[in-house]
Parts: structure tokens; C-alpha cells; sequence
């Protein structure tokens, strides 16, 4: 079997049903659909029951978490690639999985686009890092919405560590890429609909969201842990935002230093410093 595409649920019964929807009207089918839900009250677990036969595996029971449940998925999942859609995302279209697996499919880790939606309707493509480093991860990780893991890696390295509650697919995607130096393949393809109702995405979790990350970066990188964090914020912010945008302009970069660089020249040359 080719993928394990593992959704997480949490009383989001209709999200959910979007979800199951836009995998079970893929036109490839070398794939397995496991539902793990925490125990919903909302009429989750009806809805999955409906849809059985189309449900490799699925279970209804409280859990400890967003990843102590797509740890749930991986442990019965049997497919080469494991792939997590959680409720309420969806793919862009019916032959999102037939086009992806037309293509050389054959790293570690593969990414693709992911399309995020915003309270307005309208929405946003995020691509993935052509090359992932450690600097580039702690500007923004890769999105697990658009990302095929080897099975084989969470055996090898570990699954998404359950201390965290926001971070730890930034956590694994770090140990994977950078710590055990696994293979990364880019693909140019729209993946998937992300909704930004989630846990990360919500700014009133933005303090637990830093300190997570704090601790992320020292349990991997302890000598390197304050000036990483200085950087991944640094650049999350408006004006690294605004920098990064800049960067991207060549010209307009250019000529934006060179002024920069002659105000500094000049306030030199008034106050002597």
C-alpha cells in the first residue's frame, strides 16, 4: 500500500465529513483512510459509522492530544507514506493523490503546497522550502497538510513528541531534516485546504506556541537555543515579514541597502559614531 492518510477529529463533525468527502472522491486508490477521533460528543462517531466501509480504521476515545492521536495513526497505519488531513482541511481536487503519485515520488519527506483559508473565504498558497535548513524551519516549518512522511522514519527517529501540545510536527520535521539528515523532495502540486481554526494558528496561544518552541530548539540545539529563537521571531514578526518580502525583489533590495547603507554613512559622519 502506497499512503496512510490519517485524520485527527475533536467535535468537528462537519469539517470532518468535508474531509473524509475529499478522499473518498480521489481518483487513486492505493491508499488506506484511518479516523482517529477523541471522542466526540457532536455526532462524530455517527457520522464515521456512516462511512464505514470507506474507513480502513477508526477509532472514538479520548486522548491526550493533537499528536498523542496521529501517534494513534501511525501505530495502525501500513502504508509506505504516512499523510495527515486532519478534520477540516481538504484536498484541492479530485486527482490531487493521482497527480502526486504520477511523479518520481521517492524521499523521505515530500511536500507540496498547502492552501490557506481565511475567515473571509478567500485564501493564500504556502509553499514548502526548496531546501529546508535549520534556519529556514525556524522561520516556518513545512506543513504537515502538505507533507508525505516514510512510515519508516517514525520507527527509526521517533513519533511527534506528546510534551508538546503546538509544536511537535516543527519538532520532528527539525530532528528528520536537520538532526538525522533525511531526504526532502519539493513538489510543485496544491495539496490540500487548510482552515485556521486549529491549535497553532489561534494567537491567543501564541505565548505557549513560543515557549514550546524554546524548548524545542534547546532539546535539539542547546548551544544554539537563544540566537535561533532571536531569528525565528525576528522573522514571524511584521517588519521580518516585510524584510523577507524585500528579499525577494532583487533590485528593490538592492537599492534599499545601498540608501540604508548611506543614512548609516551619514549619521556617522554627524555624531561621530
Amino acid at each position: 500500500m502506497k499512503l496512510s492518510i490519517i485524520t485527527v477529529n475533536l467535535n468537528n463533525r462537519s469539517g470532518l465529513e468535508k474531509t473524509i468527502l475529499s478522499v473518498v472522491n480521489q481518483s487513486y486508490s492505493d491508499y488506506e483512510l484511518i479516523v482517529i477521533d477523541g471522542g466526540s460528543t457532536d455526532g462524530s462517531a455517527d457520522l464515521i459509522s456512516q462511512y464505514k466501509s470507506e474507513i480502513s480504521y477508526w477509532i472514538s476515545e479520548k486522548d491526550k492530544g493533537i499528536y498523542n492521536a496521529m501517534n494513534k495513526g501511525i501505530a495502525v497505519a501500513r502504508g509506505e507514506y504516512c499523510y495527515f488531513l486532519n478534520s477540516g482541511d481538504y484536498f484541492t481536487g479530485n486527482s490531487v493523490l493521482e497527480e502526486l503519485f504520477k511523479l518520481d515520488i521517492h524521499a523521505d519527506i515530500v511536500s507540496g503546497n498547502v492552501l490557506k483559508i481565511r475567515s473571509n473565504g478567500k485564501y493564500r498558497s504556502i509553499e514548502p522550502h526548496d531546501k529546508p535548513t535549520l534556519h529556514k524551519l525556524c522561520i516556518h516549518s513545512l506543513p504537515h497538510q502538505a507533507s508525505l512522511i516514510n512510515r519508516a522514519l517514525f520507527a527509526e527517529i521517533g513519533n511527534y513528541n506528546e510534551s508538546y501540545r503546538i509544536v511537535s510536527d516543527f519538532d520532528f520535521f527539525l530532528r528528520a531534516i536537520v538532526v538525522h539528515k533525511k531526504t526532502y523532495q519539493k513538489v510543485d502540486l496544491n495539496f490540500s485546504y487548510f482552515n485556521l481554526l486549529g491549535i497553532s494558528s489561534n494567537m491567543d496561544n501564541f505565548g505557549a506556541a513560543k515557549e514550546e518552541s524554546y524548548l524545542c530548539l534547546k532539546n535539539n540545539f542547546p548551544d544554539m537555543v537563544d540566537d535561533l529563537m532571536d531569528y525565528r521571531y525576528f522573522y514571524v514578526s511584521n517588519i521580518g515579514q516585510f524584510i523577507r518580502m524585500i528579499q525577494k525583489k532583487e533590485k528593490l533590495y538592492s537599492f534599499l541597502n545601498r540608501v540604508v547603507g548611506k543614512l548609516f554613512a551619514l549619521k556617522k559622519f554627524i555624531i561621530g559614531k
